[in-house]
């Protein structure tokens, strides 16, 4: 079983779409049993495959971490389809951060227990940790349960000061968990301009590994958010969508065996 955080310190470089097409393809084109979490308080994920959810109804990630439910991952867990379950987000992650401040009100490892049941129960191949920006009470108790992180990133200005600063702090936080390696930048958004190839040159002189592949501008995606489908269902022949599934065979290749090529 492999756990990974798509995490960035800056909004908006394609986390929850990076995070719900990793698990779409796995699922579905490779067969295999994959958990998605939602780790932000805005609930994006969450809303994308249950917009009419209410915290109150299922376990959260915020319940886990304030420890008003228990890290069983099969009772908390709610199911999407065949291969694919979702533990849901809230917006009672915000307090849990302020609560986390003011008292230490916050259960770091109950992700990382909720992880080791399920590897002893080998029903899931692959967790993926949905984070938010910054370093959240939920951030890093995801990245504390990860194996790996994978970085999507958008070619400016901003994006590469907030990485090289997150860079940093990942650093600091493999000295808390063992283990935890940086798996790659994923270079989102990707047009051919004269900008954005100097940034990915820029990039890829770096000292963090960036992907080989990068995900190509288009519509496609945000209109996929707005119909609620993964991108390579919405839309299997555009370009976003040919991209993270050649991604997907860059990134996990090795492990994944034959899987349909669309």
């Amino acid at each position: 079983m492999k756990t990974i955080a798509i995490m960035n310190n800056k909004g908006g470089v394609g986390k929850t779409v990076t995070a719900v097409n990793l698990a779409d393809i796995l699922a579905r084109e490779y067969g295999k049993r994959v958990v998605l979490v939602d780790c932000d308080g805005q609930m994006n994920l969450t809303r994308f495959f249950l917009p009419e959810f209410a915290p109150d109804i299922a376990p959260t990630v915020a319940d886990l971490l304030s420890g008003q439910a228990l890290p069983d991952w099969r009772g908390t867990l709610t199911p999407l389809e065949a291969g694919l379950a979702l533990l849901p987000g809230s917006s009672a992650l915000y307090d849990l951060d302020l609560q986390a401040i003011q008292r230490g009100n916050s259960r770091l490892t109950a992700l990382r227990t909720f992880c080791q049941e399920a590897e002893v129960d080998n029903r899931v191949d692959y967790i993926i940790f949905d984070c938010p920006p910054g370093f959240t009470s939920a951030s890093i108790a995801a990245l504390l349960a990860s194996d790996e992180v994978v970085l999507p990133m958008l070619l400016d200005g901003f994006s590469f000061a907030g990485m090289m600063d997150m860079w940093e702090q990942l650093r600091t936080l493999r000295q808390e968990r063992s283990g935890l390696t940086i798996a790659g930048i994923l270079l989102n958004q990707w047009h051919n301009s004269e900008v954005v190839r100097q940034g990915e040159e820029l990039a890829r002189s770096m000292e963090a590994p960036v992907f080989r592949t990068v995900i190509r501008r288009t519509d496609k995606v945000p209109e996929s958010t707005f119909d609620r489908r993964p991108i390579v269902r919405y839309s299997p022949g555009s370009a976003a969508a040919r991209d993270y599934r050649a991604w997907v065979r860059e990134y996990l290749g090795g492990e994944l065996g034959n899987g349909e090529d669309v």
